[in-house]
């Protein structure tokens, strides 16, 4: 996992600041469907991005993007969308057990401060 760009606080601002701007546009524009996928994929992507999960990023892209260009042809959704829908959550539960390494940002700063609290208390 590479290191993040910035902190995880101004990487939420600024995917949510992403995601109203896109559903400000498709507001807009009247086009919600298929771009709504591309409203909640692109913003994921972006803080993906921004903290340094590059794979979640690319796999987010794929997923969305993926279901915006699908949407083009005569796929049945009743199939797909709960097929894509059911892999992305195997995804993300298997990568919190077998990934445990990864911390948040608020879970380092509790650590920092127990130990802080630990080394006081000697």
């Amino acid at each position: 996992m590479s290191h993040p760009r910035v902190s995880y606080r101004r990487a939420k601002a600024i995917s949510s600041s992403a995601f109203l701007i896109a559903i400000a546009f498709l507001l807009f524009t009247n086009q919600w469907w298929p771009g709504v996928l591309l409203a909640i994929g692109l913003p994921l992507a972006i803080r993906h991005f921004l903290l340094g999960r590059m794979y979640d990023m690319f796999l987010t892209i794929a997923i969305f993007g993926g279901g915006f260009l699908v949407s083009g042809y005569d796929i049945e959704w009743e199939v797909l969308a709960p097929v894509i829908l059911v892999i992305a959550a195997i995804y993300m539960i298997a990568r919190e057990f077998l990934d445990p390494e990864i911390s948040t940002e608020a879970e380092d700063e509790e650590s920092l401060s127990h130990e802080i609290d630990e080394s006081s208390k000697k």
